[in-house]
């Protein structure tokens, strides 16, 4: 039983924008105004913002299987009533992805879209004749905000970033705005329509290479978390101040890495908003890192787990 568009749309979690293209849908993170914004301020990182972080068809089905046709994207990932189940790498000559659920009722199926390079699109979705399908119904809304730490840069799993656990694990509906290399940009800040309960913004380590100096970094993350405060003030706000990298040793522009981490941190205090120290959620071994700035799955699971129990605390999960 092959699935209409309309279904499909329903299914789709993630999404600031969905339309159909040569028959097939397409999916973006964010609104066509947003990528602009970021396209202007470095083209380079428009093909980051036209990845489908977060984007996922969430569904609960009897079904026995799924099967999707896919028309863009590298990579996609399975989950099974939440646990991890399969990763497809799709090639043009076979974009068919099929998925045994087995017999025994209902279970949640989530497909998740590429977080990196070609975006993910959809030609089709089909299920057993006769199988119902319908939208997972989540407690809470999340919205990230943030450079590639937040998109899951180097995680070898998508679905284990940082961003995808915190949704998972607070049964959350998220949008993940994401863009490697993005630091403080108040024009990417715009209202949409999406109503979260809890906003997370995570930038500064971009900041912190780019060149700014202090009083540039000072002034863009002020001019940032006071739009975000505007936009999103009957929401929950947390400010992750930049994470250990191996390298911060290293003077910058603006002055040492914990002056960044001091300038964004008091940024997002005069705006009213909580925040998290991003130094404290994870070792700081490169057992934890893929590279010099991101972690890895280990390090995730970690800086995850350390922001849920902040959470936990405060009763926003």
């Amino acid at each position: 039983m092959d699935l209409s568009k309309e279904t499909i749309r329903g299914l789709t979690v993630g999404a600031a924008e969905i339309w159909e293209e040569q028959g097939c849908l397409c999916f973006s993170k964010t609104t066509a105004e947003q990528t602009a914004a970021w396209a202007t301020y470095a083209p380079r990182l428009e093909e980051r913002v036209r990845a489908t972080t977060g984007v996922r068809l969430d569904f609960i089905t009897d079904s026995p299987f799924i099967r999707v046709v896919t028309a863009g994207g590298r990579k996609f990932e399975v989950l099974i009533d939440g646990l991890l189940s399969e990763r497809y790498c799709p090639a043009p000559e076979a974009p068919s992805l099929g998925v045994n659920i087995g017999e025994g009722g209902e279970h949640r199926v989530t497909l998740v879209f590429p977080s990196h390079g070609e975006a993910g699109r959809i030609a089709g979705v089909s299920v057993a004749d006769g199988s119902s399908v319908r939208p997972v119904s989540f407690r809470r809304r999340f919205l990230f905000l943030g450079d590639s730490i937040t998109q899951g840069w180097n995680a070898a799993y998508d679905s284990q970033s940082f961003a995808w656990l915190l949704s998972l694990w607070g049964d959350a509906e998220s949008i993940n705005q994401g863009v490697g290399g993005g630091v403080f940009l108040p024009g990417t800040v715009t209202d949409f329509g999406y109503r979260p309960d809890t906003v997370f913004v995570e930038f500064g380590t971009n900041d912190f290479a780019s060149g700014r100096t202090s009083g540039e970094l000072r002034e863009a993350a002020s001019a940032f978390f006071s739009r975000v405060a505007s936009v999103y003030g009957d929401a929950r706000i947390y400010a992750i101040t930049p994470t250990w990298r191996t390298d911060g040793d290293k003077p910058r522009a603006l002055g040492s890495f914990d002056d960044c981490r001091r300038i964004v941190a008091v940024a997002a205090e005069e705006a009213g908003i909580s925040v998290i120290d991003g130094y404290s959620l994870f070792p700081h071994k490169d057992l934890y890192m893929a590279d010099s700035v991101h972690p890895n799955d280990l390090g995730f699971a970690h800086y995850a787990a350390n922001i849920f129990r902040i959470l936990i605390a405060d009763g926003a999960v």
